[in-house]
């Protein structure tokens, strides 16, 4: 997991697939409309979405496989949650055509609450489980957020 502010994000060696999906997050504003974007095919996805963050802790945790997310929000605050994938029950399996699953979260692994606002960002890898759409560190609002996925063999 990286978190970070965006101006930083060169620091990390993650290859050119990164650097596009900065570059793309860094080219949207609040005006900027939800929904798909193919960066690179199904190599470098994006989706800008909207939606509300609520005052609550999640109960499932997403994984993924295939993708690494790249998470920054564009208007508003979000609490991101995550922890370690490793040795979290199972809530709902994993699903190849989706490229998630869901881990039940634990006692023994707190969450880290990542407070992302415009100008950072953060990078969950296949062993990160995490979940967004919490509101701990700024309240309820509504957001503008985009999820930019790289094939993990690009990473």
């Amino acid at each position: 997991m990286i978190y970070d502010d965006i101006a930083n994000a060169s620091v990390y060696r993650l290859g050119p697939a990164f650097a596009r999906a900065v570059d793309f997050i860094r080219s949207l504003n609040a005006d900027t409309p939800p929904g798909p974007v193919s960066i690179d095919g199904d190599r470098i996805t994006a989706n800008v979405m909207t939606y509300d963050t609520a005052d609550t802790v999640p109960d499932r945790l997403e994984v993924h496989r295939k993708y690494v997310d790249v998470q920054a929000v564009i208007r508003g605050e979000e609490t991101l949650y995550a922890c370690s994938g490793a040795g979290l029950a199972v809530h709902s399996a994993y699903s190849e055509k989706n490229d998630c699953g869901f881990l039940v979260p634990s006692e023994e692994k707190p969450l880290v609450k990542l407070a992302v606002k415009p100008g950072s960002f953060a990078v969950f890898f296949p062993q990160d489980a995490h979940m967004g759409k919490g509101a701990e560190h700024a309240g309820a609002q509504n957001i503008l957020k985009v999820v930019v996925k790289i094939a993990v063999e690009l990473v």
